[in-house]
């Protein structure tokens, strides 16, 4: 393969690499930037306000005890996950093992 086309193509991969993209910097208003994280809520609460908020001549009205199926599939994953999570870390015998005094044999010589 020829040097100069590979060269050309090297320093315009590298201009692209070094431009910037206001556009994008543009998305995101300076009073989200400067705005805390939302609040973590319970779920049920969260239902509540997506019911309370639902139009009235909704074709789909928002039921507050029936949330959509996919939700529940999520909190219920997370939940066994963080049930998992909360097993036992470390084993006695594995305790045992790292509780033992290790003696160091001193070579003077």
């Amino acid at each position: 393969m020829p040097l100069r086309p590979t060269l050309a193509f090297c320093a315009a991969a590298l201009v692209a690499g070094c431009s910037t993209f206001p556009q994008l910097d543009a998305v995101v208003s300076d009073e989200a930037w400067a705005s805390d994280y939302p609040a973590l809520v319970p779920a049920e609460t969260l239902r509540a306000r997506a019911a309370a908020r639902a139009p009235s001549g909704a074709a789909m009205p928002l039921d507050a005890a029936s949330p959509a199926p996919e939700i529940d599939a999520r909190a219920a994953r997370l939940k066994a996950r963080a049930a998992g999570l909360r097993g036992e870390v470390i084993g006695e015998a594995d305790k045992d093992r790292l509780n033992q005094k290790v003696e160091i044999e001193d070579d003077e010589g």
